[in-house]
């Protein structure tokens, strides 16, 4: 078997704060923009300061509360939070509405992009209650699978429907969320030139250009160096996409020390999922993105890496390194050890849940691995 350490990569190598605040813009566009549920006048988008954006946040995460709870069940992608946040939000908007036009807007197959914006001339606005989503999340058990039955048990329960495929994951709403994430994050030209779609805006730059790095390049280069000298395969496994991936690690010159075959990102557990939809979620806690990496992303075996997953590895020969309890339940899952480190989204914080959960190996930045591994 592989001697191995396998990498998350936001809030381990790469600060997660950006996207957290990307993730923010996307509520808040979908809730207040003209093009979509046009709620309110609110800030112009094409021209937000770091002070604006940081007060969105605040506001639509109740100040990170609702982060750290979603990261507390397991929750680990960005457009599974932003969009649990949404949906939450939607679901009391159209509580109050008639049954037809509840009807009409939850037809999943009929849903486009101008469903929302179709949908504002029936709501009464009163405000919106941004702790809605905590209440929401209290009491749930972890795990994404549970989370979004969960989502879609409340729609149902609140909705007086059946009428739920709105709110799964990959569903029309979902994509539509996940694609101004995208846009928000890659800005507009490398959006199109990525995704290989219109862009839905002209304005948006880009904050994948203000990655911020978690500790010194140079001290992250000679590890990754030492621990290849030493006989480890290092790997790659994260929740944002291939070209979130490559992209500011080939910038920072981290590249080259990963072979493609084991660098597992968000769009290979999405091409997973559609392969075998049956199967899904894939995404984080799920270990399938860890097992893939390992074993090098062959995709014939994708069917392998989602159903056999228990006590794949030699915890002593496998190390999976991240910042979340997702990290650490995929870990377990696969009997990898687990290396955790306090530089996500509750930085220290982190320590008391993560011990609680059974981390091996708690550390302050990645670079103290080392002591451990080598």
């Amino acid at each position: 078997m592989t001697k191995a350490v396998l990498f998350d990569v936001d809030g381990v190598f790469l600060d997660e704060a950006r996207c957290f605040d990307v993730s923010a813009l996307t509520v808040y566009e979908l809730l207040f923009d003209e093009a979509y549920l046009n709620l309110k006048k609110g800030e112009a988008l094409d021209a937000l300061t770091d002070s604006q954006i940081a007060a969105i946040r605040a506001e639509l995460f109740e100040n990170d509360l609702i982060l750290h709870r979603l990261k507390s069940l397991g929750i680990n992608s960005n457009w599974d939070m932003l969009f649990i946040v949404f949906a939450v939000h939607l679901i009391a908007l159209l509580e109050p509405l008639s049954d037809d036009v509840k009807a009409s807007f939850l037809d999943e197959v009929s849903f486009t992009e101008t469903s929302l914006a179709s949908l504002r001339e029936h709501i009464s606005y009163k405000g919106i209650d941004y702790a809605l989503p905590l209440d929401f999340l209290n009491g749930l058990t972890e795990g994404k699978e549970q989370i979004y039955q969960a989502l879609i048990d409340y729609a149902g329960r609140v909705l007086n429907t059946d009428q739920t495929a709105l709110f799964d994951i990959n569903s029309r709403l979902w994509q539509l969320a996940q694609e101004l994430f995208q846009e928000w994050y890659l800005g507009t030209t490398l959006y199109e030139e990525v995704e290989k779609k219109a862009a839905k805006t002209t304005y948006k730059k880009g904050y994948i250009y203000n990655e911020v790095v978690l500790a010194p390049v140079e001290g992250i280069r000679t590890l990754l160096s030492d621990l290849k000298e030493a006989g480890y395969m290092i790997a790659i496994a994260t929740g944002r996409t291939r070209v979130e991936t490559l992209i500011p690690f080939e910038a920072l010159g981290l590249l080259s020390y990963f072979d493609d075959d084991h660098i597992v990102t968000a769009s290979e557990v999405i091409a997973a999922e559609k392969q075998y939809p049956e199967l899904k979620p894939l995404g984080k806690p799920n270990p399938f993105s860890y097992i893939a990496t390992y074993n090098g992303n062959d995709t014939s075996q994708y069917q392998d890496y989602a159903t056999n997953q228990t006590k794949r590895v030699n915890h002593s020969e496998v190390t999976i390194v991240g910042d979340s309890l997702a990290d650490l339940l995929s870990a377990q899952k696969i009997n990898a050890s687990f290396i955790g480190t306090l530089t996500g989204l509750k930085g220290t914080e982190a320590a008391e849940e993560l011990n609680a959960k059974g981390a091996d190996v708690l550390v302050n930045n990645v670079l103290e691995v080392r002591q451990h591994l080598l």
